[in-house]
C-alpha cells in the first residue's frame, strides 16, 4: 500500500504559517489583560514593541510610561479588576498585522459595593520583528461605560466613539493616531 507523501504542499505551507502568526498574535492579545491584571510589569511590556505608543482616550503613552499608568495611577486604585477578550479578529500583510479584540472590563472599587463595568475594543497594529508579534499602536474605543447601580459613568474622557459602518476606527489601514493625539504625543515625547 502507497503512503501519502508526508512534504507539506507550499500552499497548506502557507495557510500553516497563517495559522501559527494568528495564534501567536492572539497570545499577545491575551497577554495584554493578564499583565494588566496581575499587575506585571514585565508581562504588561511583552505585548508591545520597545518603541510602541499605546492610545486609551485623552492618554497617550509610549510603552514604559503606559505600563506605570495603568498598573499603578488607574489600576492600583481598585479592589479589584478584569479585562475580558471577547471576539478578536486579525488581518496579516507579511509582518504587518491590524487586530481588532472586543473587550468587557470590570473594576470593583475599594468600597466593595461599586463596580464600573464598560466594553470596547482593542485596535491594534502589530508588527513581526525579530520573529515575534507585538503591538506598535495600540487604540481603545470603549462603545459603554456604566456603574452597577445602572448609572452612567462619567463623559467619555476622549475616547474615540465606534461606529456600526467602514468609518469605525477599527477600518483604519494603517491605523495612525489622529492629528490631534499625534500633536499630544509630539508635545509630550518630541517626537
Amino acid at each position: 500500500m502507497n503512503q501519502p507523501n508526508p512534504v507539506l504542499s507550499s500552499d497548506m505551507l502557507e495557510k500553516l504559517q497563517q495559522l501559527v502568526d494568528k495564534q501567536e498574535i492572539l497570545e499577545c492579545i491575551y497577554r495584554y489583560s493578564r499583565g494588566l491584571d496581575r499587575h506585571d510589569d514585565e508581562i504588561l511590556a511583552s505585548v508591545f514593541h520597545e518603541d510602541a505608543v499605546d492610545n486609551h482616550g485623552a492618554h497617550v503613552y509610549r510603552r514604559e510610561d503606559f505600563v506605570r499608568w495603568a498598573n499603578y495611577q488607574v489600576h492600583s486604585g481598585y479592589a479589584s479588576h478584569m479585562h475580558h477578550i471577547t471576539s478578536h479578529t486579525s488581518d496579516i500583510d507579511g509582518d504587518e498585522a491590524h487586530a481588532e479584540s472586543y473587550v468587557i472590563f470590570v473594576h470593583r472599587y475599594q468600597d466593595g459595593r461599586t463596580v464600573h463595568i464598560a466594553g470596547g475594543r482593542y485596535i491594534d497594529r502589530l508588527e513581526r520583528r525579530d520573529g515575534e508579534w507585538r503591538i506598535a499602536l495600540r487604540t481603545l474605543s470603549v462603545d459603554f461605560r456604566i456603574l452597577a447601580d445602572g448609572s452612567v459613568h462619567g463623559d467619555w474622557d476622549g475616547y474615540p466613539k465606534g461606529t456600526q459602518d467602514r468609518t469605525d476606527p477599527s477600518y483604519l489601514r494603517p491605523l495612525v493616531l489622529p492629528p490631534e493625539i499625534q500633536a499630544k504625543y509630539q508635545a509630550q515625547y518630541g517626537a
